[in-house]
């Protein structure tokens, strides 16, 4: 800008929800514009030009989560990937529990967590949200997500509930701890969660499930990416039952760092 301020401009493409562009775009500018949160992307403006619609956003530093974790050279320790996955949940936190109406984003995915130079983690890409004002769901015209991280129980019922995050979310700290893509050969399982529930049947929580580009020789950090294991299983289970909240999902990850990990005051 002229400020030499940097920032991000996207594009809205045409394969949105339905084909529907402009319902798309309202959806981004209506949710983003009110939202001010440290791990939430800033939404500064849009416009429309020569036929798009372009979203003006805060640029970060560094490239997504995704590309940073499944790329060639990924340096990313067991640390900075616990406080990546931290910030992404309170960010989701703060879009279920204290913005209102109540916001569900609906494309949860590594690729939308985007780093800053310091590897903090920002929820990014708004075009699927769906702000929920009324107390029952509603059925969309399309299947929202990216595939591996929809939950099975909203692609049979297309119904919009917070559990469709819940559960895009654990797939995220599966990523995390595995280092493997959402997306797994057929015969793994086909995707990530059948993937490691599979080796955890056959082989019970053992260190062989986690990526071997971590340092895997510290008990007590092994201990901890375990423990956190354990929260993205319950976030992504197939049970109909209640999964944790947000909220809740956000304490469970602080009460294991309090017990095992104490990244959250080395980082500070």
């Amino acid at each position: 800008m002229q400020s030499g301020r940097k920032i991000a401009v996207k594009k809205l493409a045409s394969n949105r929800e339905g084909n529907n562009i402009e319902k798309s775009f309202r959806a981004e500018i209506s949710t983003l514009g009110k939202i001010r949160h440290r791990y939430i992307v800033k939404l500064y403006g849009f416009c429309y030009h020569q036929g798009s619609n372009l979203l003006l956003y805060e640029y970060t530093d560094k490239c997504s989560l995704g590309e940073l974790l499944h790329g060639a050279s990924c340096s990313l320790d067991w640390p900075q990937r616990f406080m990546i996955g931290l910030g992404a949940a309170e960010g989701l936190s703060y879009l279920h529990h204290d913005c209102k109406p109540q916001i569900i984003h609906r494309d949860i995915k590594s690729n939308n967590i985007l780093l800053n130079e310091k590897l903090e983690a920002h929820l990014g890409d708004f075009g699927l949200a769906k702000v929920i004002d009324m107390p029952q769901t509603k059925s969309m015209s399309a299947i929202a997500g990216s595939y591996g991280y929809i939950a099975p129980e909203y692609a049979y019922t297309m119904k919009v509930t917070e559990k469709c995050d819940i559960y895009s979310y654990g797939v995220v700290l599966l990523e995390l701890l595995t280092g493997r893509t959402p997306v797994q050969p057929l015969d793994q399982g086909g995707d990530l969660v059948t993937c490691a529930r599979h080796y955890i049947r056959d082989n019970s929580l053992t260190p062989g499930v986690l990526d071997i580009r971590l340092d895997l020789t510290d008990k007590t950090t092994v201990s901890h990416m375990l423990t956190v294991l354990k929260i993205g299983l319950v976030c992504t289970c197939l049970s109909p039952a209640d999964p944790p909240s947000m909220r809740e999902v956000v304490s469970m990850l602080m009460e294991s760092d309090e017990q095992e990990g104490n990244f959250i005051l080395s980082q500070s």
